[in-house]
C-alpha cells in the first residue's frame, strides 16, 4: 500500500496571521440576499410563469383535441416501472 503524502506549502502562514484571519468580519452582500427568495416563495410568484404560453403546449392542446394520440410513452413507462416496484 502507498501513502500518499499531503504537500506542505513552502512559506505557510504564521499562526498570529491565521488567528487573525479568523478575527476579520465576512463581508456579505446584504443587497443580492434581500433580493433572494425561500422555496416557497419562489414557487409562489407571478413571474415564475411567462406572459405567453409555450407554442408547443398550444399545438399539443390542438393536437388532443383533434383526437390525435398521445405517442409520449409515458403510460408505458409508467406501467413498466410500477412493475418493478
Amino acid at each position: 500500500m502507498v501513502k500518499l503524502k499531503t504537500p506542505v506549502p513552502a512559506n505557510p502562514p504564521a499562526a498570529t496571521q491565521r488567528d487573525e484571519m479568523d478575527k476579520m468580519p465576512i463581508s456579505r452582500d446584504t443587497a443580492f440576499e434581500a433580493q433572494l427568495q425561500m422555496p416557497n416563495e419562489r414557487d409562489e410568484s407571478v413571474d415564475m410563469t411567462p406572459d405567453a404560453p409555450d407554442p408547443m403546449i398550444e399545438q399539443a392542446a390542438i393536437d388532443v383535441a383533434r383526437g390525435l394520440k398521445d405517442t409520449s410513452k409515458g403510460e408505458e413507462l409508467n406501467r413498466a416501472y410500477k412493475k418493478l416496484k
